[in-house]
């Protein structure tokens, strides 16, 4: 038990020294790191869950299965989501800090009432060329770098 004590605080006790290093390297960095981390996008492995398309809020059929959704996944550039009532596969391929293209593949063909959303938000992710980050939210663009779609980390 006491050699276990013992290794636990000099393992704590080397990290908090190597901790101290790296704070004092970074400092000695130049300013524009923060900025190249603040502009990497990490869309990759979280749940986007739709919230608006066209600058409107989406109003989800009561007889959905599920939210209107997608995640993207950086290790194979493959997508998959749910439009509400029918789930959907793709693949994506990002370029650059904004750019996006992303091609569905497949989707079911499940009969639900007013798909609207869901035929919406499905061309909106076909005709999406450019992306941006702000916190927990993301924002899916057409050419025009026009907003289309807003989607938020469930």
């Amino acid at each position: 038990m006491k050699k276990a004590l013992i290794i636990l605080s000099l393992g704590i006790l080397v990290i908090g020294c190597n901790n101290g290093q790296k704070s004092t390297s970074a400092k000695n960095d130049s300013v524009s790191q923060p900025e190249e981390v603040a502009q990497t996008p990490d869309l990759f492995g979280k749940e986007w869950k739709l919230i608006e398309l066209n600058n409107a809020p989406i109003k989800i059929d009561t007889a959905f299965k599920k939210e209107p959704m997608i995640t993207f996944n950086k290790d194979n550039n493959q997508l998959n989501g749910n439009g509400g009532c029918n789930g959907f596969g793709g693949s994506f391929k990002t370029e650059g800090n904004d750019g996006i293209e992303i091609s569905l593949t497949g989707a079911t063909m499940m009969s639900c009432p007013n798909l609207e959303v869901e035929t919406k938000f499905l061309d909106i992710l076909k005709q999406s060329k450019h992306y941006s980050l702000s916190g927990n939210t993301l924002e899916l663009k057409d050419k025009d770098q026009k907003i289309t779609a807003k989607l938020e980390v469930k």
